[in-house]
């Protein structure tokens, strides 16, 4: 929240329009999903030497999979002036604005915080909001406007 950005990137969140976009990291993010589900059939294909049992193979893979469902799977966001809407598999996440604290912005996305004061495990207790890299300048405005308005 230190760093300076731009104050006339997007005039929206002043005139209360929502901001709508999908994130879809298998096609947004390549080879981090490349990565992720490399892993998973790297462990499945172990699993399957080691025991040669291909039901536990496929429990194995089945159970890596659900571990990083977020890659594939698209998710929508709503960011309008009361917070954000996150919609997956047919099931609505509301966060209000004043549920956050404080924000950190990471290389894809932007971290959500509920504490206003440093927590070592903070990312687990956090709610973390993918952002492509077109949209950061006007979800950064958002978040200036509505987060930094109701900690102030």
């Amino acid at each position: 929240m230190s760093q300076a950005y731009p104050t006339t990137i997007g005039l929206t969140a002043e005139n209360n329009k929502p901001l709508y976009y999908s994130v879809w990291l298998i096609t947004d993010q390549k080879w981090n999903a490349v990565f992720l589900l490399g892993i998973a059939f790297v462990v499945g294909f172990i699993v399957w030497q080691c025991e040669g049992n291909l039901i536990l193979e496929l429990f194995a893979l089945i159970f890596l999979l659900g571990t990083v469902w977020r890659i594939l799977v698209p998710v929508h966001f709503e960011l309008n002036s009361s917070g954000i809407v996150y919609r997956s598999f047919n099931r609505n996440r509301f966060i209000a604005w004043s549920d956050i604290r404080r924000y950190q912005i990471r290389r894809n996305g932007i971290l959500l915080l509920p504490q206003s004061n440093r927590f070592f495990l903070e990312a687990f207790r956090g709610f973390y909001l993918s952002v492509p890299k077109s949209l950061m300048p006007e979800v950064l405005y958002r978040l200036r406007v509505f987060v930094d308005r109701v900690s102030d």
